[in-house]
């Protein structure tokens, strides 16, 4: 394997919202508190995000009930829910004329959030992780059995959660059972499950597995393992995961069988729209290539990937995709078995992110007219950097082009190429093992929308070096970029080198629109050598007025 493998760190979708307390909190205060004046502002208050990122939208739905207001904003790209409580009650009776009574009239106390109807609290209650809801009991008595009929069940025992139950793992074994035990909600719609069970206790979880999954589940997140005296060991997940016909969201981490073992039949997904896998133990095609309606996937491959040795790696992805993020494990060996054959013929593809430096020695791609935004952080031998530069053409629709380190010096140790035009690109960020101002403005001729531009010069950390010094030269013709859209540039690992002054000052003096220049000089340049650059920056003249600068 060539090149340097740069450690890559892993993307987790877990989101932990640390004011669900505060909810419950907010519930008993307004459950009894004084009314106040129309004119008072909203209480706000976030829900616990969903574990896993979607592609579904949903839009704000608001409810009246006896004068309360519930506003629930639903996304789930990238951001959490809100929920808007506003009182519209009565105001306050003004004072009687006269003399003023040094004794206040105490208005009667009113229960705003027990009068909701049992479908809002239930709403309500859904976005709390289920020793939360259960807390809830204790607000009044008909509170006491609200948690029960809860169509969601989210069990977080990892040491890093805010609920984490302390005494043990057979504790909190026993508390699952418990709450599966008091439930009397005929169905769950959506199960969360984060812990460690303990060896004895294995056909507990395939017990609650049992129990949740049937026509009504839709998300389904697991991140188990085993645990014994000698470490950790691996859960068998039920083959009634992988043929319920109504799952939407999948989402499996943590140390867990997903193989075909004896007995297991075909995998039949329908419905699936979102699948995670972060497993030690899987095989990615097998499934994959069973959900027909998959619109986002996101793949971390770890050593056990092909499952069996006499097997080749194969992935085929899914014609629906529209988001793909497909990473390889920092914990993975460089000598990680080749994929004989990657296929993205995705072209409804609107997001990419690709982390891998195993060989890919057949690898088929399409064109992404949708492509919105692109990240790719590969490394491949000399054999196998044609397939790269066939994706790096293929991704001339996208916005967003983030290239990293390895994918740069790929690029450059292949044969000369006409680089693509990108019409669409607006924001371009790319590590660089070296500067050359002449690829520079070449590629900048070919992004004529480009408003923001951010380099990386890490030329100390790359095995590549410039064949032969490059001399800045003048453009005959200025890229259409610089002169009409390009806003914002910053350059990071600045070296203050001749060709990067005349780059940066050609910028400074042709760039009419350009609003922010950030220069982040070389860590091994000192302070007074990063104010000499600042100094000599200033004293290029600017196209734009409002343009700053600023030297770090």
């Amino acid at each position: 394997m060539s090149g340097t493998a740069v450690r890559r760190k892993a993307c987790t979708t877990r989101s932990e919202n640390h004011t669900t307390v505060q909810f419950v909190l907010l519930l008993l205060s307004l459950s009894h508190r004084h009314t106040h004046t129309s004119s008072q502002s909203p209480n706000h208050l976030r829900n616990r995000p969903s574990r896993h990122p979607s592609n579904h939208h949903t839009t704000a739905q608001d409810f009246t009930v006896n004068g309360l207001t519930l506003i629930d904003p639903l996304t789930t790209q990238k951001s959490s829910s809100t929920l808007v409580l506003v009182s519209t009650m009565g105001k306050r009776k003004p004072k009687k004329s006269g003399k003023e009574s040094t004794r206040t009239t105490a208005t009667p106390k009113i229960d705003i959030i027990s009068n909701l109807p049992d479908f809002l609290l239930f709403h309500i209650l859904s976005f709390l992780p289920t020793r939360c809801a259960m807390a809830t009991s204790v607000l009044a008595r008909r509170w006491r059995h609200l948690w029960k009929d809860l169509l969601v069940l989210d069990l977080d025992n990892s040491e890093e959660s805010p609920y984490y139950l302390s005494g043990g793992r057979h504790r909190f074994v026993a508390f699952v059972d418990s709450v599966f035990a008091q439930r009397t909600a005929a169905h769950v719609e959506k199960f969360c499950l984060t812990c460690e069970i303990p060896i004895d206790k294995r056909k507990s979880s395939t017990t609650w597995l049992r129990s949740v999954v049937g026509p009504h589940l839709k998300e389904l997140y697991l991140d188990l393992s085993l645990h014994h005296h000698k470490g950790y060991g691996r859960v068998k997940l039920p083959q009634k995961v992988l043929t319920s016909t109504s799952l939407e969201s999948l989402v499996l981490r943590g140390r867990m069988y997903l193989v075909v073992y004896e007995g297991f039949g075909w995998v039949r997904l329908p419905s699936l729209k979102n699948l995670e896998l972060d497993l030690d133990c899987v095989d990615p095609n097998y499934v994959i290539c069973s959900c027909r309606a998959l619109e986002n996937l996101k793949l971390t491959l770890r050593e056990a990937f092909p499952t069996k040795s006499w097997e080749t790696a194969e992935l085929h992805m899914p014609r629906t995709l529209k988001r793909l993020t497909l990473i390889q494990a920092d914990d993975t060996e460089e000598d990680l078995n080749d994929i004989q054959e990657l296929v993205i013929n995705t072209p409804l593809l609107e997001y990419l992110s690709i982390t891998l430096w195993a060989r890919c020695l057949q690898v088929s791609i399409s064109d992404y007219p949708n492509m919105v935004e692109a990240h790719l952080d590969i490394d491949q031998d000399q054999e196998q950097i044609g397939w790269v530069l066939e994706l790096f053409k293929a991704l001339r629709q996208t916005k967003l082009l983030d290239l990293k380190l390895s994918t740069m010096e790929c690029l450059l140790r292949a044969s000369p190429f006409e680089l693509p035009e990108f019409s669409r690109l607006v924001n371009l960020e790319l590590e660089i093992p070296y500067f050359d101002s002449g690829f520079m403005i070449e590629l900048l001729h070919n992004c004529n929308m480009l408003q923001v531009l951010t380099l990386h010069n890490r030329e100390k950390v790359s095995t590549l070096e410039l064949e032969e010094p490059n001399c800045w030269k003048l453009p005959m013709k200025d890229p259409d970029c610089v002169i009409s859209h390009l806003k914002i540039f910053e350059f990071k690992g600045y070296q203050d080198s001749a060709d990067e002054h005349a780059f940066v000052a050609y910028l400074l003096e042709r760039g009419p629109i350009l609003e922010t220049m950030k220069i982040h000089a070389d860590p091994s340049l000192g302070r007074k050598y990063k104010q000499r650059i600042h100094k000599e920056l200033s004293r290029v003249p600017r196209s734009s007025k409002t343009c700053q600068l600023k030297v770090t």
